[in-house]
């Protein structure tokens, strides 16, 4: 789920309009974000309180954690860290996470990072692209999402005008352990998620409508509020937790490989997590 501040909806709306027509071209690029170092030129790492109903979370820049910052162990990557709040902000959230977000629209292509969550019930890690009202379109949304409720499994979601089907799939192993890869392939006719390069589910517009206009990648971390407890788990107020993504990647449409090729921009690294 993505972020949005309060507040400031009318300025993104002005800039996500000259965003897209400024950028247009830039929907056929590809790239492969290692995170290595804080001094990004196309992500904004949110700093704001947030008044979501369905958030228990104030959004903190010193919650993301770069390569350069990272354990010496640790070449790159992003480290998205969940605490409790020392202090209560105005939205009365008890946690504290980060956010990330991608300042340039994408849209159809292939979505990929290697990722290792370390959650607690009511926690919930992120990886999803993103349309909505507050950026001059419809919501339309695909996620990637780990809850901390049950680590052996997977939860996928899209959105279509604000309208959600969501999945939960059984993977078979414990996310926490190690960093596995996980893909969607957003296309025009379907979507299909992938973990460690083999298909785990797939709708098309045979099932219903998909998302269409271009959107901003996310990747976050949060603890949900008590209202929705049933989907999530419920927070302990005391809960803490991460989610490392080692890269993350966008191949658009035009540039996707063969779809009976080997998934993965980043395959050529699958060794240093599988072997």
């Amino acid at each position: 789920m993505a972020n949005v501040p309060k507040g400031v909806v009318f300025c993104i709306f002005v800039f996500s309009g000259w965003a897209m027509a400024t950028h247009a071209e830039e929907l056929t690029k590809g790239f492969v974000e290692s995170f290595s170092s804080v001094s990004l030129t196309d992500w904004h790492v949110a700093e704001y309180d947030f008044g979501h109903p369905h958030f228990d979370t104030d959004w903190r820049k010193a919650q993301a954690v770069f390569g350069d910052t990272l354990a010496s162990s640790t070449q790159n990557g992003l480290l998205l860290k969940l605490s409790p709040a020392v202090e209560l902000s105005a939205t009365h959230n008890r946690f504290i996470g980060g956010s990330i977000r991608r300042l340039i629209p994408t849209g159809f292509g292939r979505y990929e990072s290697w990722i290792q969550p370390s959650l607690n019930p009511g926690t919930i890690a992120g990886f999803f692209t993103y349309s909505g009202p507050a950026y001059g379109t419809q919501h339309d949304e695909i996620d990637i999402e780990f809850l901390g409720k049950n680590m052996n499994q997977l939860h996928i979601a899209w959105f279509v005008n604000g309208a959600l089907t969501n999945k939960f799939i059984d993977l078979g192993f414990n996310t926490s352990e190690k960093p596995h890869h996980y893909a969607f392939d957003w296309l025009p006719e379907k979507i299909r998620w992938y973990v460690d390069g083999r298909s785990v589910f797939e709708t098309s517009k045979a099932d219903g409508p998909l998302p269409a206009p271009p959107g901003l990648l996310f990747a976050n971390i949060w603890a949900a509020d008590p209202s929705i407890q049933k989907w999530a788990g419920l927070a302990n107020p005391k809960s803490s937790g991460e989610a490392y993504f080692n890269q993350i990647s966008f191949t658009p449409l035009t540039k996707m490989r063969d779809e009976v090729t080997t998934i993965g921009t980043m395959e050529s690294e699958r060794h240093l997590f599988l072997e």
